[in-house]
């Protein structure tokens, strides 16, 4: 089923689903299990209290939430009234936090109660915010702004109006990390996520999908893959509505995580490599049995190719490796479920999307050689918040700049080496970090790599690796570059191998590298 041309916006897509599939129980979110009826009927419910507070077309509400029952209810009423979503990662800090409300001009904030302190931190002496809405126990309605809870939202009668939102609208805005300043606001419209949800659709295959179909999630709301999850359940094919079942966990924890695949026989999720790894290297593995997992897509990083042929030899799944980015709504390319798995590759590019190679002058390069990987297509986003200059510095003649590294074979599948970004210049040459961490991660001991340039006053730029030995596993600093050396040009090893217990990583397991070069360099 593509989607139906007359629907135009996210709000008549969920309207459509439900009419197209009838009502199906099968939404097991944040612990809570729903039809779609009834997230439909709460959606209608939370628009019509919205509306009353007077949220409406082109308003903002910043929602800092851990998946949780009424997320997906909580987006779609944001979504009925026209307004523009800004879901931000739950453990931000409160002054994050106030410079995405400040500078979306956000009119209302949704938190969780345990989130309430640094909310209400974040929102001092903030007058364009008027109403926190708190998901659990603690809201005062005397606060000013004044507080009051969500579910108080649901008590209101629902309205199935709709007003008229164009698809150019801005539906959701998300705001990158960045490797330095403020975060950039991610601007998508509902027609970006419409395109985004037909792009996931024909990569997947579905219509050729036999059998139940169990998607576990636990990746955040406030990222690209979480909205993409949420507007999957939308697409879902007529032959597997009955079959169809999504567990929406609150947090990935890879224990739990683990046993919720081993409890609903999951054959289905999405991952960062990070978690894979997790996983591989936990000593509670051999307690569950994943071998219900048909897929596991993986995204968010480059997945080294030793991570995934460790974890496919312990596991009978296949792993089906996507690019993107959230510029792009989450688009770029994909391993069709159907096609052979090529290692190393993140596939073809999407349906809908154009994926060229550029060289420094945007002229494409021959295939196999390196360039920026440039995207083009209805994905693309409408541009960064408030940011007119680095919008048109990264979207130039219609072409999404990426910032990632990556070359095409004859056949069209895409390699993404690095991030430029994250690309390290020593003495004049090109080291890619993701090169190195694979070699790394060949050792037997190791568990997690990373690599940071830092600065050399001979060489511009030197290398820092950083380690995760295995559990009773056992190495050296000058054990890891000989072995680097003897597979990689010997201006490419580290000058320097730090083990740490952990890596630093983001809300959904990215590799913090900025906090990585702050170590290297002696700042953290």
């Amino acid at each position: 089923m593509s989607i139906n041309t007359s629907v135009k916006n996210l709000a008549h897509l969920a309207e459509a689903s439900a009419e197209r599939l009838g009502e199906r129980g099968n939404y097991e979110i944040g612990g809570e299990v729903s039809t779609n009826f009834q997230l439909l009927d709460r959606g209608r419910r939370i628009h019509a209290a919205l509306a009353e507070l007077g949220f409406g077309p082109g308003d903002r509400a910043v929602v800092l939430m851990m998946n949780h029952a009424l997320v997906f209810p909580l987006l779609q009423g944001i979504f009925r009234t026209g307004g523009t979503a800004v879901p931000v990662m739950p453990q931000a800090a409160a002054p994050e936090l106030r410079y995405v409300l400040a500078d979306t001009e956000a009119k209302i904030v949704v938190a969780d109660a345990d989130r309430l302190p640094v909310m209400r931190e974040a929102v001092r002496g903030l007058k364009h915010v008027k109403h926190i809405l708190v998901q659990g126990e603690g809201a005062d309605p005397k606060a000013s702004p004044p507080e009051r809870p969500l579910d108080s939202l649901l008590e209101h009668d629902p309205t199935a109006s709709l007003p008229d939102i164009d698809g150019s609208e801005i539906a959701i805005t998300l705001y990158s990390s960045g490797t330095t300043g403020h975060p950039k606001g991610v601007l998508l419209s509902h027609a970006n996520l419409l395109a985004s949800a037909e792009a996931v659709r024909e990569a997947a295959m579905l219509d050729s999908w036999e059998g139940p179909r169990t998607t576990l999630s636990a990746m955040p709301i406030a990222h690209i893959f979480g909205v993409a999850i949420m507007n999957d359940l939308l697409m879902t094919p007529d032959h597997l509505a009955d079959v169809t079942k999504l567990v929406q966990l609150r947090w990935f924890d890879t224990e739990p995580f683990m046993a919720a695949v081993h409890q609903h026989r999951a054959n289905s999720t999405a991952a960062v490599p990070t978690m894979l790894a997790l996983i591989l290297h936990h000593p509670s593995a051999p307690k569950y049995d994943l071998t219900s997992l048909v897929e596991i897509i993986t995204g968010g990083a480059p997945l080294p190719v030793e991570l995934a042929q460790a974890f496919t030899r312990r596991y009978p799944v296949r792993i089906r490796e996507v690019y993107g980015l959230t510029e792009a709504s989450g688009m770029g390319s994909a391993n069709r479920r159907t096609e052979p798995y090529r290692p190393g590759s993140a596939g073809r590019a999407y349906c809908n999307a154009e994926l060229v190679i550029f060289d420094e002058n945007d002229q494409p390069v021959p295939t196999g050689e390196r360039g920026e990987i440039c995207l083009r297509g209805p994905t693309i986003m409408a541009g960064y918040h408030n940011k007119p200059e680095e919008t048109a510095e990264t979207v130039r003649d219609g072409w999404l700049h990426t910032g990632d590294i990556g070359y095409l074979d004859a056949d069209g599948h895409v390699y993404v080496v690095d991030r430029k970004k994250d690309m390290i210049i020593r003495g004049g040459e090109n080291i890619y970090p993701a090169e190195l961490e694979s070699v790394l991660l060949e050792h037997p001991a190791v568990a997690e790599a990373a690599v940071v340039g830092v600065p050399d006053e001979v060489y511009g730029e030197n290398v820092v690796a950083f380690v995760v030995k295995k559990p009773g596993a056992d190495v050296s600093e000058s054990e890891l570059i000989e072995h680097v050396c003897q597979q990689m040009a010997r201006f490419k090893a580290p000058s320097r191998v730090e083990f740490l217990e952990a890596l630093p990583k983001s809300g959904i397991g990215k590799i913090l590298r900025r906090v990585l070069r702050d170590k290297a360099a002696g700042k953290g």
